[in-house]
């Protein structure tokens, strides 16, 4: 039998010795096996991990053995090879049904490559060279599809067992199905353990991920059933890199009590509250009536947008996977969940608070955590007046600010994009999410009268997508006089022209 190269069994070893990076052989490690000899430990125990999943799928009925008894890991695995492996592993009823048509087709692996692209794993037959090596670089996307699931974290999965950018092996195959298998997503998932994180975040642990339906909101509410009152605020959502681990953001916690849930009325599980708050840096005006707060990764605070399956495609470089004690390059980083519905308190000097709302989607942006909330609509920050922010879940370094004169933003355009949409362009580039939870009023020359909102996170430098609402359509030939609703925006002779 081959032996794996070096690389592989370094990354063997380093896992065999239970961290993310190799152990210094310093004076302190003296009396350690050679090198060599630890490398051949590294080899034999990565041979024996792949032997045993070789042995898992073919008692699974996913491969087949050899007639001579060998398992044969250092194989080289083909495209169609794979792919019959996958949809046999990770979608079962899919693979049995092409099982069935094995060798009553023009090729054995014809109904494994047509089933594949009728469930959307590759885009068409003539896209996957059957007979061509499997390539890790391709196969870790038609693995998160097969498992709905973010590529980033199949890489991460791969990265564990050793697999580089070159083909598969059959032992590396192997092993990643099997893993893989632990993520399929079911209905009877069960809760194995549950830990508060800080006042508004839980962090819960299940034995498979859950189905998308059970990740929604209303859905994980009614399955959670948390005593005291206590509710979800968002839906929960599986961290990137985990099997089964979710970050589940809740409703301000009370230090001290002990919330208690029967998921899905099953087992009971007991959640102590934390009485930790989230760490903000400062807070700055950034328009007439909202503000923003900030914190830094680099202070080890960091928004879950980072660090969830759901956004890690989307997040590029800034997406990162922390390990099961959150830590990330040796930092412990404390995380921020869903802000929706959040608030927090306003209070001007010598004057009343004033309770003020989270603007939606603005918690997150360009790498920052720099979440921004709003004053009560028609209610302005008045210039040259302190205010203090402080709030019963986030804490402040530098909790005040004197309230400046900030102009308006300006639009100089609105155009068409269908009939329903509109691109709102500004005289400049706000550098800023300040579009959030704007809207415009149409005006047309035929008496009707049309109101659009921004569509979150749509900006692009100064132009931002709005759309109709309550079912709103442009007409034919109407030209639109266009005003920002409210104070937030001027408009000097703008119309739209359908």
């Amino acid at each position: 039998m081959k032996t794996i190269n070096q690389k592989a069994a370094i990354v063997a070893l380093s896992a065999l010795i239970g961290g993310g990076a190799l152990l210094p052989f310093t004076a302190k490690a003296a009396s350690l096996a050679p090198v060599a000899n630890i490398q051949q430990s590294a080899i034999t125990n990565f041979n024996q991990q792949a032997e045993q999943a070789i042995q898992q799928l073919i008692n699974q009925g996913v491969l087949r053995g050899y007639t001579d008894g060998s398992m044969r890991v250092e194989k080289q695995v083909t495209n169609a090879e794979l792919m019959k492996m996958i949809l046999l592993a990770l979608n079962p009823d899919q693979g049995k049904a092409a099982q069935q048509l094995e060798g009553k087709q023009d090729h054995w692996y014809t109904s494994y490559l047509e089933a594949a692209t009728s469930s959307g794993l590759v885009e068409s037959v003539e896209a996957l060279q059957p007979n061509a090596p499997a390539a890790s670089s391709e196969i870790s996307a038609i693995i998160a599809k097969a498992l709905q699931r973010d590529t980033k974290s199949v890489q991460y999965w791969m990265e564990q067992i050793g697999v580089g950018q070159e083909s598969l092996t059959r032992g590396q195959a192997a092993q990643l199905l099997v893993l893989s298998e632990k993520a399929i997503r079911t209905e009877s998932a069960e809760i194995e353990s549950i830990k508060a994180l800080n006042k508004i975040t839980l962090e819960v642990t299940f034995s498979a991920p859950l189905i998308l339906e059970d990740e929604t909101t209303a859905a994980a509410n009614a399955n959670f059933a948390f005593d005291h009152g206590l509710k979800l605020v968002n839906q929960p959502r599986l961290k990137t890199g985990s099997i089964a681990t979710y970050i589940v953001p809740v409703q301000t916690m009370t230090p001290g009590t002990a919330y208690t849930t029967n998921y899905k009325s099953q087992h009971t599980h007991t959640v102590q509250a934390s009485d930790e708050m989230i760490r903000l840096q400062s807070v700055r005006q950034v328009t007439a009536d909202t503000f923003e707060v900030d914190s830094f990764r680099a202070d080890g605070v960091v928004d879950y947008g980072y660090l969830i399956s759901a956004y890690a495609g989307g997040r590029g470089a800034n997406a990162i996977i922390v390990d099961e004690n959150n830590e990330w390059n040796g930092q412990h980083l404390q995380i921020i969940s869903s802000l929706a519905t959040r608030q927090a308190t306003l209070t001007p000097e010598n004057g009343a608070p004033i309770t003020v709302n989270y603007v939606g989607f603005t918690q997150s942006t360009d790498g920052k955590q720099e979440p921004k909330f709003r004053l009560p609509a028609g209610t302005m920050l008045e210039p040259g007046v302190k205010y203090t922010v402080s709030s019963d879940w986030f804490e402040l370094k530098n909790n005040t600010f004197t309230a400046e004169a900030i102009s308006p933003l300006e639009i100089a355009s609105v155009s068409k994009v269908d009939t329903a949409t509109l691109n709102v362009t500004l005289t400049a580039d706000p550098g800023d999410e300040l579009f959030g939870y704007r809207s415009i009023q149409l005006k047309g020359s035929d008496g009707t009268m049309l109101t659009a909102q921004y569509k979150v996170q749509t900006r692009k430098g100064a132009v931002g997508v709005f759309e109709l609402q309550n079912d709103g359509k442009l007409a034919e030939g109407v030209t639109y006089e266009v005003t920002p609703v409210g104070s937030w925006a001027t408009a000097t002779d703008v119309t739209l022209q359908s």
